[in-house]
């Protein structure tokens, strides 16, 4: 292993567009990378922040080197109370659409005090594996929640269940979640805590009475004034079976690979409720 110099490869399935604001989104970072108080990708911009193992945190300071917006970034990057120097630089490349090469390169290793493993080449090494092989992938990739369940009800009563989640099958969300909407299509719904602090804002795009409702979300909590919806949607679908039951088919996404598993289990949860409810004489 070199002693000054890492580079670490990797191509993942997301745009461009996505990873950039991926590594430079203070909001973003602390979902995969470190928590940063603040961050700005401009030259001279100087930011710290702490990381390390449970039993010794290290303050990280930096100053932003090098900037060129969807492609590079490059910053400094020392601990203070120690000696030494380097720099991690951020390369990307756009493959197609729907897919990105980064190239990350840490240079100036050799200038850490020698002796401390945290400052070896072997503990860099296995930080960036797993932060560009594991971390930042299942962040910017992405998954789609899709379950079915037959239900021992007329799609009439399902659907009506659908349209009252407060305080009955939304429970299954984090503690709580309430919808604010009147469901009419074009119209706003707002998801809340039981706080009242707002999780998510979208709109209805489709409601075909006891068939279907897709939910369309925006990126961002506060949407800028003519700001159209992201790529996040949620849909609830309702088909009649044979055997007179009806099948209830969710989709959610696409949703980043990092929360599948935990709104996966969710989902299900949330359908049993949707069943109970429905099937309840």
């Amino acid at each position: 292993m070199r002693t000054n110099e890492l580079v670490f490869e990797r191509t993942y399935n997301a745009p461009i567009a996505k990873v950039w604001k991926a590594i430079t989104d203070k909001n973003q970072m602390k979902e995969w990378y470190f928590d940063m108080p603040e961050f700005k990708a401009e030259k001279g911009f100087e930011f710290s922040f702490y990381g390390g193992k449970d039993d010794k945190k290290y303050l990280h300071k930096c100053t932003v080197t090098e900037v060129d917006p969807i492609t590079k970034l490059a910053y400094s990057w020392s601990y203070d109370g120690y000696p030494g120097n380097s720099i991690v630089k951020f390369e990307l490349t756009s493959e197609s659409k729907s897919q990105t090469r980064l190239k990350l390169t840490h240079s100036g290793l050799d200038s850490f005090p020698k002796g401390d493993p945290a400052f070896a080449p072997e503990s860099f090494g296995e930080g960036w594996t797993y932060i560009t092989g594991t971390s930042l992938a299942e962040f910017v990739e992405t998954d789609t929640i899709r379950q079915n369940l037959n239900i021992n009800a007329t799609a009439g009563r399902i659907w009506q269940i659908i349209l009252n989640p407060n305080n009955k099958w939304a429970m299954a969300f984090g503690g709580g979640a309430y919808a604010k909407t009147n469901w009419k299509e074009g119209s706003e719904i707002i998801w809340t805590d039981q706080s009242d602090e707002v999780g998510a804002r979208g709109l209805i795009k489709t409601r075909i009475d006891d068939k279907k409702l897709v939910m369309e979300y925006f990126d961002e909590i506060t949407p800028a004034a003519g700001e159209l919806p992201g790529e996040y949607q949620e849909s609830f679908e309702l088909i009649p079976t044979e055997n007179g039951t009806v099948l209830l088919k969710v989709s959610a996404g696409p949703l980043s690979k990092k929360y599948i598993n935990t709104h996966s289990e969710m989902w299900v949860a949330a359908l049993r409720g949707i069943q109970t409810l429905a099937e309840d004489k």
